[in-house]
């Protein structure tokens, strides 16, 4: 993922943050037993995953005090290793190695080669154990660099393949509340990760599924106000869905992600774009 789907830190209780720092470490050093470089990719999006997954199996989870590199003065709590926490990790570095993989293909990035051959080495050991949801989400990564590789002017389109994706990382043990969750965060990622990024694709030329709704607004402010004001309503629409689902778990955690981060991300990244667009896009 994209490092969006995190909480609003202000509104978290003292406890509530350090678990979720502890449950980040315990992804940490669970992702270390498949080595090293993995770890580098790790962002906050994957304690979400974790957290999902725990309530829906009403994972009981622990916790113990460690001294890592990156912490190496003072203990800080992480989370035990569990199957879920396996499975997070798993995934993270299934979603690094697509990653590397189409910035190869689209970028053509040659930094990205040497992490990518490691990583490859790496997903022939974890497939043992995933190999079907592994060629699923594959099979959809595909799509999506063929979509994107192609010019597809459709939003819905892409951020549909996009949540199918995530649908199927979120879907452990194949259950169907899991995918729904999946689904709609991919989709939410997706566009609000175009957003972010259009300024600086359009000046380094690089594909972007927005540009056909906003190439023709560099000259028109309420054209511009208005293809914004669709992305705003479908964004909030997605995420008032996703909260439904997630209200189910009673978890103050997860509830501030969805309800305050999310939604809080939401509108920096509007008003970002808004305050740029004009200014750094001036013909």
């Amino acid at each position: 993922m994209f490092g969006y789907v995190v909480p609003y830190k202000p509104e978290l209780k003292v406890r509530e943050y350090e678990y979720y720092k502890a449950v980040y470490c315990g992804i940490c050093l669970q992702t270390r037993k498949i080595g090293n470089l993995p770890r580098v990719f790790l962002n906050y999006d994957f304690v979400f995953l974790y957290l999902v997954l725990k309530e829906h199996f009403k994972v009981k989870d622990e916790l113990g005090k460690t001294r890592c590199i990156a912490h190496p003065l003072k203990e800080r709590f992480f989370l035990k290793p569990n199957e879920i926490l396996e499975y997070v990790s798993n995934q993270m570095v299934f979603l690094s190695f697509f990653k590397l993989y189409d910035n190869i293909l689209d970028e053509k990035n040659v930094f990205s080669y040497i992490p990518y051959s490691i990583l490859k080495l790496y997903i022939n050991k974890i497939t043992k154990s995933h190999r079907e949801p592994f060629e699923k989400i594959k099979e959809l990564f595909k799509k999506q660099m063929s979509l994107e590789k192609n010019g597809y002017k459709s939003i819905d389109e892409l951020a549909h393949n996009f949540g199918n994706i995530l649908a199927e990382i979120f879907a452990y043990n194949d259950q169907e509340l899991l995918k729904q969750i999946g689904y709609y965060t991919g989709v939410w990622v997706y566009i609000i990760d175009a957003i972010d990024d259009y300024i600086d694709d359009v000046k380094k030329k690089r594909y972007n599924c927005l540009k056909y709704h906003f190439e023709k607004c560099r000259q028109d402010k309420r054209l511009f106000e208005y293809e914004l004001s669709i992305l705003k309503v479908s964004l909030e629409n997605y995420l008032a869905i996703l909260s439904d689902y997630i209200k189910g778990y009673n978890n103050s955690i997860l509830d501030n992600i969805v309800q305050v981060g999310m939604y809080s991300k939401t509108q920096q990244v509007l008003e970002r774009f808004t305050t740029n667009f004009f200014k750094e896009l001036k013909e």
